[in-house]
């Protein structure tokens, strides 16, 4: 028995208790919204569930092992990313992708040679790219703000009466619904109608992702500032305003998350092209 079998024995100390190694050149981070990010330069197995930014395998393979329910912001591997439980991630880069039977994957973008599918196995998702996406939301704008989640928004928005939570934020014009009058004809309320019916796709799904993130209690209160200005810009439809002010507003924002970074990145698409 070598020395690193006879320290490992000893850390052990007799038991059945599984033991961590963790390799050299081996970084774990964890960014200011509580993920955790593992780079590794070896293969990386995953036996647990857990919520992830980004794991990376350098110069080997990701396997995320049955029973394993696994999120993640990016996933990225020199070779093959096996998953025999389940994998929900915005992006995986590697050589090949292999589903074992069962498992199941949503990868909204994938960068791969290579897609194995088992036979039980499902994977939903799958765009080659954020283009390619967007593109394919663009098609289908009307049915996506159609469904149920949505339209509630829309109906909890004209209900509020007070300006306390994101929610009201959101309301048409930044501003609370006025008392609604008695009337034995009601009228067309136009806080009802779609608020983002005029808004160009990218800037839709933008303002989609920045409700979402102003939710979120990650941001302090000048990052949580910013983004409320940016939704304030967008409910009030003032692309003149945004078009000069999303870049200041978006430096202001402390260690945007990837999904904000997006939403610049759409934003700059937009008002640069």
């Amino acid at each position: 028995m070598g020395l690193g079998e006879n320290l490992v024995a000893k850390m052990a100390g007799g038991s059945e208790s599984p033991t961590m190694i963790i390799p050299r050149g081996t970084d774990i981070q964890v960014d200011v919204h509580g993920q955790l990010s593992i780079r590794t330069p070896g293969n990386l197995v995953i036996q647990n569930s857990g919520h992830y930014a980004n794991l990376e395998s350098v110069n080997g393979s990701i396997r995320i092992e049955p029973h394993a329910d696994v999120e993640a912001v990016s996933v990225k591997c020199a070779d093959t990313c096996f998953v025999e439980g389940s994998l929900t991630a915005w992006r995986v880069t590697a050589q090949a992708i292999h589903l074992e039977d069962e498992a199941k994957a949503n990868i909204v973008l994938q960068e791969t040679d290579r897609v194995e599918i088992g036979g039980e196995a499902r994977l939903v998702g799958n765009f080659a790219s954020e283009k390619e996406l967007f593109y394919l939301f663009s098609r289908f704008a009307s049915e996506l703000r159609a469904l149920p989640v949505f339209a509630e928004r829309r109906r909890g928005s004209a209900e509020l009466e007070t300006d306390d939570g994101p929610e009201n934020l959101l309301s048409a014009g930044g501003e609370a619904p006025a008392p609604k009058a008695p009337s034995p004809t009601p009228t067309p309320d136009p806080s009802r109608e779609p608020v983002s019916a005029e808004l160009p796709d990218p800037l839709f799904y933008s303002l989609v992702i920045l409700e979402r993130e102003f939710s979120r209690p990650s941001y302090g209160p000048t990052s949580r500032k910013m983004i409320e200005e940016l939704i304030k810009l967008l409910r009030g439809r003032d692309l003149d305003g945004l078009a000069v002010s999303y870049q200041t507003l978006f430096g202001k924002i402390v260690e945007p998350g990837k999904d904000l970074q997006r939403v610049f990145h759409a934003m700059q698409g937009y008002f640069q092209s």
